[in-house]
């Protein structure tokens, strides 16, 4: 298939040239410029690309009020993941190494604990509780819908700054255990006083397609500050 398309467009070249050589015979003024049949570069000013990034989670206690119980995380048993859409809009000229980054995605965080869950247990906040033992794996899963906002320098090395706000879609407390041999899985879907929206900063490190990064949150994950008042932070590598 591909020497046929190479045969085609030496034909189509040659016969050009033919054609050429007969309009010039007629109009001396007339040139034929075979480049004209290569592919051009757009140079588009903005492009569209997707993006994928994983890591753990860690998440820091601010401040932890006497009486209530506050579980251990898990930061290398928790994974987030950042998955979207990013467009690139450049600054200036083409060549330029200065763009604009923004988009849509879907940021998940997860957060593992040691034995306490979220419950519905609380009137005005609903708290975690420890009364499961170590054999138990507990979570706390939200999904959010992000707009990111960076502006990025783009060369051998590439270097990206910027913001983002999140907006909570869903919120999941899920329990895993054994019980008489089997694995029991509780889920429980509310959302346990956590705050709707989201926001804070990206950093970005590393190649024009693969990267390390970081996304800290600027706020509490909580509405209230008490008794949780619990910050964020995702680390990991993405591809865009």
């Amino acid at each position: 298939m591909k020497n046929g398309n190479t045969l085609f467009r030496y034909l189509l070249l040659t016969g050009a040239v033919a054609l050429s050589s007969l309009v010039h015979a007629q109009d001396p003024e007339f040139n034929f410029d075979p480049g004209m049949f290569a592919k051009k570069d757009a140079n588009k000013r903005t492009d569209l690309t997707s993006y994928w990034g994983f890591g753990p989670t860690f998440v820091t206690s601010n401040n932890e009020v006497e009486g209530e119980y506050y579980p251990e995380f898990k930061p290398f048993a928790s994974w987030s993941n950042d998955l979207g859409i990013v467009m690139r809009t450049r600054f200036g000229a083409p060549g330029t190494k200065f763009y604009l980054n923004y988009g849509l995605m879907w940021r998940y965080i997860n957060v593992e604990t040691d034995k306490g869950a979220l419950g519905i247990m609380g009137e005005d906040q609903d708290p975690f509780y420890g009364e499961y033992d170590d054999a138990v794996n507990t979570e706390l899963n939200i999904h959010t819908l992000s707009i990111p906002l960076l502006f990025e320098y783009r060369s051998k090395v590439s270097v990206a700054a910027g913001g983002f706000a999140a907006y909570r879609l869903g919120s999941t407390s899920e329990v895993d255990e054994k019980l008489d041999g089997n694995r029991l899985d509780t889920q429980l879907s509310a959302d346990f006083g956590l705050n709707n929206l989201l926001y804070g900063v990206t950093a970005q490190l590393g190649a024009k397609r693969i990267r390390l990064y970081m996304n800290y949150y600027l706020n509490n994950l909580f509405k209230d500050d008490e008794p949780y008042d619990f910050t964020v932070m995702n680390v990991g590598i993405c591809w865009q």
